[in-house]
């Protein structure tokens, strides 16, 4: 649940400082880019239009030259940072994202290890009970099943469709599964 409010809260602070968002969801190199650009933008335009900037200045100047600064410098500064803010949106949904399939890949893993150990424990030398009956084969659920000559099926940790087993890639999204052979 609190992985769902990184995101939010990672625009916000980059938001409020350019690159902080981006340091919350531990991307230091972006961080740094994103505060670079933000803080290196602002001065060039600054020195561009000549704005003034002056150190010892009360509120009510400093609101007054607020006021006073040209669109063509607070524009781009502004489009600067919703930018940055939606970057940073966008990075901490695809973390998050990728932590679910990180997760969803672990899962599948570990019901064909289970499987696996099934399919070796009826298979022992000597077991009376399954010398002739066909092997069980595991089902999409879990449960194992009489054989039919068809492979069992798992869930595709990528796009969720159940595939078979026996591949090393599913074959809906051909993207390869956790347990393919990388020679």
């Amino acid at each position: 649940m609190r992985d769902q409010f990184r995101p939010l809260l990672a625009a916000l602070l980059a938001m409020v400082l350019p690159g902080l968002g981006h340091l919350t969801l531990r991307r230091w190199g972006r961080a740094l880019l994103w505060h670079l650009t933000i803080v290196g933008g602002g001065v060039a335009l600054f020195a561009l239009y000549d704005v003034p900037v002056g150190s010892t200045v009360s509120p009510t100047e400093a609101a007054e030259t607020a006021a006073a600064l040209p669109t063509d410098v607070t524009l781009p500064i502004a489009i600067l940072y919703v930018l940055s803010a939606v970057d940073a949106y966008l990075v901490g949904r695809a973390d998050i994202a990728e932590r679910r399939r990180a997760d969803a890949t672990a899962e599948a893993i570990r019901r064909r290890a289970a499987s696996d150990d099934g399919e070796a424990s009826s298979e022992r030398p000597g077991d009376s009970s399954g010398a002739n009956s066909p092997p069980a084969t595991p089902t999409a659920t879990g449960s194992t099943a009489e054989s039919d000559d068809k492979p069992p099926e798992v869930e595709c940790p990528n796009c969720g469709k159940e595939t078979d087993a026996d591949l090393d890639f599913c074959h809906w999204c051909t993207e390869p599964l956790p347990w393919a052979d990388t020679d």
